[in-house]
């Protein structure tokens, strides 16, 4: 495919020396977190943090992600699949189709080079937004939000959640680390992140059911009285009708077959 440079972010990139693949693939950047490794042969896949001066003496960050032969099989290519990244820099700009809101890309390309399959995805950074299980655990260490605060946050990820499903997606990786919120004055915004193992799921519940149930699982710190207030907005109804109702108890048994399945190790 062709190399995707954002018209904003053209010129900055080229000033920088950037706007080309080897620059961005040599760049020495600290790691976000451990790299990923596995589907491909000795795949990786890392996420690391630029930090760009801009005239003014302004600052801006940007989310550097750089894989190798880190693939995933497609129904288009069932046995040598795609990078990752492909996936996901595709999925992001189908969400902003949508109006679903999400990051924005800067940056995408890849090569085939002796070592294999490269992809290098460029993202900005949420600047503002912090993900929602650092907020658990800052619930956890000095107490909740306040009443107000809180059924905002909740109407807000409900709300994306619903719209993302009404528009026949499945995220499939729906864990608090992947909602990133940002709470100014009385507005709330929740952004989704992690877009490479989106699915297309038109038809049927399995949609909700996953995704939901994946999220609610892991959440923390989430009363009766919040998690009912979430499924109401999610579902558009003042008190939970039949349809609400049924697809909770689907939630609930599929909560409680994958817990038989594998204890839960810590928040993933």
């Amino acid at each position: 495919m062709d190399n995707y440079i954002s018209p904003k972010w053209h010129q900055i990139l080229a000033e920088k020396g950037l706007s080309d693949f080897d620059a961005l693939w040599n760049l020495q950047l600290k790691l976000l977190d451990r790299p990923n490794t596995g589907r491909g042969s000795g795949g990786w896949s890392a996420v690391t943090l630029l930090t760009l001066e801009l005239p003014g003496g302004r600052e801006k960050r940007l989310i550097v992600k750089r894989q190798q032969n880190h693939t995933s099989r497609t129904v288009r290519h069932p046995f040598r699949g795609v990078p990752t990244f492909e996936k996901e820099f595709y999925n992001i700009q189908h969400y902003k189709r949508l109006g679903i809101p999400t990051i924005e890309p800067v940056y995408y390309a890849q090569r085939n080079s002796p070592d294999g399959t490269q992809a290098v995805l460029v993202t900005e950074y949420l600047e503002g937004y912090q993900p929602l299980n650092e907020l658990e655990t800052t619930w956890q260490e000095h107490g909740r939000l306040d009443r107000a605060e809180l059924n905002r946050l909740i109407k807000a990820m409900a709300s994306l959640i619903g719209k993302l499903h009404s528009k026949g997606l499945q995220h499939n990786s729906l864990y608090p680390k992947h909602l990133f919120i940002q709470q100014e004055g009385d507005k709330t915004r929740v952004k989704l992140i992690d877009l490479e193992t989106t699915k297309r799921r038109p038809f049927g519940n399995w949609r909700r059911i996953r995704d939901l149930e994946s999220l609610h699982r892991r959440a923390r710190g989430w009363s009766r009285i919040d998690r009912l207030r979430f499924y109401k907005t999610y579902c558009d109804v003042e008190c939970l009708d039949k349809n609400a109702k049924r697809l909770c108890r689907q939630i609930i048994r599929h909560n409680r077959k994958k817990l038989r399945q594998k204890p839960e190790t810590g928040n993933q």
